[in-house]
């Protein structure tokens, strides 16, 4: 009899340990990295798509105010991975190795939102459809 108490209290001690271990967490700010790496992949299409077109086509489809858009879209999702990112490098819960990994990919959609930035700026700038088509083929959005 004492056995078998031992052998249940052993069993309950095992389950009760094993319910109170947690899965790893999903990596910081996975989700806002995604929309960022999305909106990368759809700013590249609608280049690859440009570059194919003739003007005519270029116009006729506002790709230029498509572009415009989809780089203010681009830039609002980085803004909102770079604060997502600076909230997780400030847990308590980061080791110095995972701070360091943070504060790596915080410095890369810095810099992604300048190049961003700049592609928007030059674009509102170019009047002509043929300088915003000339413009919008040489963006290099990946990181």
């Amino acid at each position: 009899m004492k056995k078998v108490i031992g052998v249940l209290l052993l069993v309950v001690g095992v389950a009760s340990g094993l319910a109170d271990e947690k899965p790893p967490a999903p990596p910081a700010c996975q989700d806002e990295e995604a929309m960022v790496t999305d909106y990368e992949k759809s700013l590249q299409d609608l280049v690859g798509t440009v570059k194919k077109e003739n003007l005519a086509d270029f116009a006729r489809a506002y790709h230029r105010k498509t572009c415009l858009t989809k780089l203010n879209l681009c830039a609002s999702m980085i803004d909102g991975a770079v604060a997502c990112l600076d909230s997780a490098a400030q847990g308590s819960s980061a080791s110095k190795e995972q701070a360091g990994a943070i504060a790596a990919k915080r410095d890369a959609y810095t810099k992604l939102k300048e190049k961003v930035g700049h592609y928007r700026d030059s674009l509102k700038t170019t009047e002509a459809d043929k300088d915003a088509k000339a413009l919008i083929e040489k963006f290099e959005i990946h990181e």
